[in-house]
C-alpha cells in the first residue's frame, strides 16, 4: 500500500560536532505530518560535509506517532543519504518490529518527494 502525506519541520536543534576533515552536527528535527500520514515525528540526525569536493552524508533514526489511513501507533525508520558532484541517493525504511498499536507488524519504505512531500509503501499483516 502507498500513503501520501505532507510534512513540515517545526523546530531543529543544530549541534556542530568537532571533526576533522568537513563539518559534521548532531541535529533533532521535529515534525508533523499531514495527509493519510497524519502525525509528528522527532529525527535524530548525524549530518557531514566534507572539505574538497563538497560530498556529504547523512544518517538518522526517526520515531513516527499517528496513524496511517487511519490506523494509530508508532514506528521508526532508519535515514540513508549521500550527495556528491555527480549525483547521491536517499534512503528511508521501517524498521522491522518496530510498530506499535495498530501499526504493530508495519513494514516497508518511504521517500521524500520535492515540496515535503512523503510517500510511505507499506505492508500490514
Amino acid at each position: 500500500m502507498q500513503a501520501m502525506s505532507a510534512f513540515v519541520i517545526d523546530n531543529k536543534d543544530v549541534q556542530p560536532v568537532k571533526w576533522q576533515g568537513g563539518q559534521m552536527s548532531h541535529t533533532r528535527f521535529y515534525k508533523t505530518f499531514t495527509g493519510e500520514v497524519a502525525g509528528t515525528s522527532i529525527v535524530e540526525a548525524i549530518m557531514m560535509a566534507g572539505e574538497n569536493d563538497g560530498a556529504s552524508v547523512y544518517v538518522g533514526i526517526e520515531r513516527f506517532d499517528g496513524s496511517v489511513h487511519g490506523k494509530m501507533g508508532t514506528f521508526l525508520l532508519t535515514h540513508a543519504a549521500t550527495h556528491h558532484a555527480s549525483g547521491g541517493g536517499a534512503e528511508w525504511k521501517i524498521v522491522s518490529g518496530s510498530g506499535t498499536g495498530e501499526l504493530a507488524g508495519i513494514a516497508g519504505h518511504a521517500q521524500i518527494l520535492p515540496k515535503h512531500e512523503f510517500e510511505l509503501t507499506y505492508e500490514l499483516p
